[in-house]
């Protein structure tokens, strides 16, 4: 669990004359009967439907310790004129350079060499054919904070940098020193390595596809530290199988922790992490103060600083309504 102890929550909350009221029951009639009379909700690794939306009565804001809002029904929310804000910049560091890890981890065939070694292995050539870093095409895929802060430690490895994000302007890429693709489509062909930090919405759900898949390089590597549904992961394992793709670096997967017989499990070319890129401990301190810091804002009225749903503000000024 992400944070086992709420002594800080508390305490921080006591500001205010607050109290937490934590749910650990799993079902929907228990998450409704909890949110109905609470002033705020916070989030962390649940869901947030519709139906738990309409049974509020008085939440001033829906927030998640988290970067990702993906499971929170944000229309509904917007519909109750009820702002949802997350925790957008306390990982930012430690995820651009956890996918560097499994970038250069890969790279290296790590996976594959230490195995080997520790057997008894004391050879190069089962690493064949490695080739250098410098020179070759890091594509990133959304060029937001983390994909950002992936560009100076790539380019320091001398990797040369192409991003695709249709929802930021041309002057972030040049400023970024990073080449614009309009299209994913020749990202994919192009690019060496893959690195994915969009968030997931309905337009990047299985974005990585079987065909998207088979328009990258054989000896192409794909990193996902975004989040797991954004890769068909059938599809991912099959082309790893045939060879159509040289590795995987996963750190997010639709379904965590993982089955058994999940595919990915099974294949030397694939290095899993459990969800951990975003943790330090630096991180997770930075993700309480963010949270609690917004969580006290929407408490005293205050608009909150990251609400990732800001038209609640404009209807609510307006005293129109959206339902």
């Amino acid at each position: 669990m992400k944070y086992p102890e709420l002594g800080y929550f508390r305490d921080r909350l006591a500001e205010v004359d607050g109290a937490i009221e934590e749910l650990r029951d799993e079902s929907q009639q228990a998450l409704e009967a909890a949110v109905r009379r609470a002033d705020a909700v916070v989030l962390l690794a649940r869901r947030l439907d519709r139906a738990a939306i309409q049974a509020m009565e008085r939440c001033r804001l829906i927030l998640l310790l988290s970067v990702g809002y993906d499971c929170v029904d944000v229309e509904a929310a917007t519909e109750r004129l009820i702002p949802v804000s997350n925790t957008p910049a306390y990982c930012t560091d430690e995820v651009a350079t956890h996918a560097l890890a499994l970038l250069l981890a890969l790279a290296r065939k790590l996976p594959l060499a230490m195995p080997k070694t520790r057997a008894g292995h004391w050879d190069y050539n089962f690493t064949r054919p490695l080739y250098s870093l410098r020179g070759r095409m890091l594509g990133i895929v959304g060029l937001g904070k983390i994909g950002r802060a992936l560009v100076p430690k790539a380019r320091a490895l001398g990797l040369r940098l192409g991003a695709y994000d249709p929802y930021v302007d041309d002057d972030i890429f040049a400023v970024m020193g990073v080449l614009p693709y309009y299209e994913l489509e020749q990202l994919l062909r192009e690019a060496d390595y893959l690195s994915i930090h969009a968030p997931l919405t309905a337009e990047t759900r299985r974005m990585i596809d079987a065909a998207a898949l088979a328009m990258m390089k054989p000896t192409a590597l794909l990193i996902n530290t975004a989040r797991g549904p954004i890769v068909d992961e059938a599809a991912l394992a099959e082309a790893l199988r045939r060879g159509r793709l040289a590795g995987a670096g996963i750190d997010v997967l639709e379904t965590e922790p993982p089955a058994p017989d999940n595919p990915l499990l099974a294949l030397e070319n694939v290095l899993l992490t459990p969800h951990v890129a975003w943790y330090s401990e630096e991180s997770q301190e930075a993700d309480m103060v963010q949270a609690m810091d917004e969580l006290l804002r929407g408490l005293q009225g205050k608009r909150p600083r990251w609400a990732v749903n800001p038209e609640v503000f404009g209807l609510r000024r307006s005293g129109r309504t959206l339902l």
